[in-house]
């Protein structure tokens, strides 16, 4: 009985270590040498604003064979400046850039970004500029103007561009489970009708953050069918994501289902359109948006409007014209280059701008930035931020008198 014992337990000792090995070989040669996944971009909170830690480099392996890599500034940004500096020339023009995934633009290299590309079309054209992003997967439009207050703004920004994109709506009120959706400030409707600001909460890495150090992870996950097919119990209890995800309803890489209430849509956009028209005022900074194509009505040459998302582009520019605020809808641009050349501008497996759509957002933001050169906001008064100042801690003690 005692040699059984011994005998079992000798076993399973030697296929638990034979299990480890292989567990260490897949991870640290298999993984990490052949089947290599993306590299792992952290995130952390500084400032009160979520963002990548600062000075990391990533590379990002496609499906087309193509590389492109991230390198994070020093303050926690993609970019192909190595920093922001704060004291600003007088003689050069100050662009600032707030979104999400499309502005982070991890897709392609940081002298690809529209960004990039935006500042060397206004160097191009005797503008003497610089353009700080700040792009942060996933953000949505709400988080956009957070960003703007806590962080953008202290770089005193003579221009302010905001990409709208499809997904920036719904996601403002609307619970999103991922990895740090926590850390984004989202809003809500007050029973008076009004709107209330839910503040982010500091990012903290949790299981998922652990798993993704794993290379073995990240390549099943990401790189193989697994995320597809497994995709439901995985995004559920690892990520939070939506269990009933069908790839039938998504358009323009959004599910349409979830997008469907304009009512709230508008009133939220409106409010935060509001807010930043009012921090262009304070701050003496221009606001330009723009908006992302209804892409799928120019390949399938339909009307915009047949598509669920082009409601949201109505939307944006109705409420863009009611506030006076510059908007450019890239519909046309993006419509007259596919008719010229044919080529879309989105990658085969993932629908961010590739290095032609960038391109060209990049070629209709450079004029009329251009144009901006030299024109200043009129900033508030002392006066006008006082009142402003009263009416909103007003605003503030009604919400909290009404919940």
């Amino acid at each position: 009985m005692v040699h059984r014992l011994k005998s079992l337990i000798s076993g399973l000792a030697i296929a638990s270590l034979s299990g480890l090995v292989c567990l260490l070989v897949l991870e640290f040669a298999v993984f990490r040498t052949v089947l290599v996944p993306d590299d792992v971009l952290e995130n952390v909170t500084i400032d009160g604003v979520v963002r990548y830690r600062p000075g990391s480099v990533a590379v990002f392996r496609h499906p087309d064979g193509r590389r492109s890599t991230v390198a994070v500034n020093a303050q926690g940004w993609n970019s192909a400046r190595h920093t922001y500096d704060t004291p600003k020339s007088k003689d050069r023009l100050r662009v600032a850039v707030v979104g999400d995934s499309y502005v982070h633009a991890a897709f392609v290299d940081p002298s690809e970004s529209f960004a990039a590309r935006l500042e060397a079309g206004l160097t191009s054209s005797d503008v003497a500029a610089e353009v700080f992003r700040f792009g942060m997967d996933g953000a949505p439009l709400s988080q956009y103007l957070y960003m703007l207050r806590r962080e953008v703004v202290a770089y005193k920004p003579d221009v302010v561009v905001v990409p709208i994109i499809h997904n920036d709506f719904d996601e403002m009120y609307r619970g999103v489970r991922t990895r740090y959706a926590s850390s984004f400030m989202k809003l809500r409707k007050t029973e008076c009708g009004g709107v209330a600001e839910i503040a982010p909460v500091e990012f903290k890495p949790g299981l998922a953050a652990k798993l993704r150090q794993s290379a073995m992870f990240r390549y099943l996950y990401y790189e193989t069918n697994l995320y597809l097919y497994a995709k439901r119990w995985i995004s559920r209890f690892y990520w939070g994501g939506e269990e009933d995800w069908d790839p039938r309803f998504i358009s323009a890489a959004v599910d349409i289902r979830k997008i469907s209430d304009h009512e709230s849509n508008r009133f939220f956009a409106r409010y935060v359109l509001e807010q930043m028209k009012a921090l262009s005022a304070e701050h003496g900074f221009r606001l330009v948006f723009i908006m992302d194509a209804v892409r799928e009505a120019i390949y399938e040459k339909h009307p915009p409007m047949k598509y669920e998302i082009g409601r949201l582009n109505r939307i944006a520019r109705e409420e863009t014209a009611r506030l006076g605020l510059m908007f450019i809808d890239l519909q046309d641009a993006f419509a007259a280059d596919y008719k010229a050349n044919g080529k879309r501008f989105e990658y085969a497996y993932d629908w961010h701008w590739n290095a032609r759509g960038n391109q060209i957002v990049a070629d209709v933001l450079t004029p009329l930035v251009a144009g901006l050169a030299g024109k200043t906001q009129t900033r508030a008064t002392p006066t006008q931020r006082a009142a402003s100042a009263s009416l909103t801690s007003e605003m503030d003690q009604k919400l909290a008198n009404c919940g």
